[in-house]
């Protein structure tokens, strides 16, 4: 893996999927800064896999370029971005308030702009980059009560086109992963809590299962890596078990 010797950034690092991103980047001999909303968390989860910890709300500006410059400071450079921060908001269309709607764009919509511009413009200068988004089957497959979740996730795909084919004659390139459902805490958490149907997932997934977390890590390592991913970008890979293509509904 042309990771090693790279310094990589993931945001929303701490824990799940971010997590699972960082220990893969770290056991691939990369160093990495954990960007989290929570400074505590970011600062354990980068201490046990070497790398150095941000506090960080990627909604906003200040944060944003203030983890940038931390992290410039510390490491010298910033190969790889991936924006992975989100946040799971679920209520009917009607309802959603403005102050969720604001917090779910904020951070999935406006932290990707804010995040891939501020270290994007070092990769610009540097003359190389790679930058990973974290999308969702949701920007394509629609799921009720996501609705700002699914325009957030829908977002990232546009972006991550435009991106990259501004910045593909510049030396940085542009992707993003769409994972399917996958069994992380909140996940789990909702399953315990009676909310998510297992069965019915399963059943409409023809591979029959969740994702895991590192299956989503190893699709943003290989559009990370420069050598396996060197003429790919403006791309969005779906990581889901086959539930996009799967045109068969599930009565039960």
């Amino acid at each position: 893996m042309s990771l090693d010797g790279r310094v990589c950034v993931v945001t929303g690092g701490a824990r799940g999927i971010g997590e699972a991103i960082g220990r893969r980047f770290g056991a691939g001999g990369a160093t990495v800064a954990v960007w989290d909303v929570d400074g505590d968390d970011a600062a354990r989860t980068a201490a046990s896999i070497g790398g150095s910890g941000h506090a960080c709300d990627v909604s906003r500006r200040a944060h944003v370029e203030a983890a940038a410059a931390a992290t410039l400071e510390r490491h010298g450079r910033i190969d790889v971005l991936v924006n992975n921060a989100g946040v799971a908001i679920a209520g009917p269309s009607e309802s959603v308030s403005d102050e969720d709607w604001d917090v779910s764009i904020g951070i999935m919509q406006t932290g990707v702009f804010l995040c891939s511009q501020v270290v994007g413009r070092h990769m610009l200068e540097r003359g190389s980059g790679a930058i990973v988004s974290i999308s969702s089957i949701n920007a394509s497959e629609a799921f009720p009560m996501r609705l700002a979740y699914c325009a957030a996730k829908a977002a990232v795909v546009a972006m991550t086109e435009v991106l990259a084919i501004e910045w593909a004659d510049r030396g940085v390139r542009v992707n993003a992963v769409a994972p399917g459902v996958t069994r992380t805490a909140l996940v789990q958490r909702g399953i315990d809590e009676g909310i998510i149907d297992v069965a019915g997932y399963h059943a409409r997934t023809p591979m029959g299962r969740f994702g895991e977390p590192d299956e989503i890590a190893s699709a943003v390592a290989y559009l990370a890596d420069d050598e396996q991913s060197s003429f790919v970008t403006g791309e969005t890979l779906r990581v889901d078990g086959g539930w996009s293509a799967n045109g068969w509904i599930v009565s039960r």
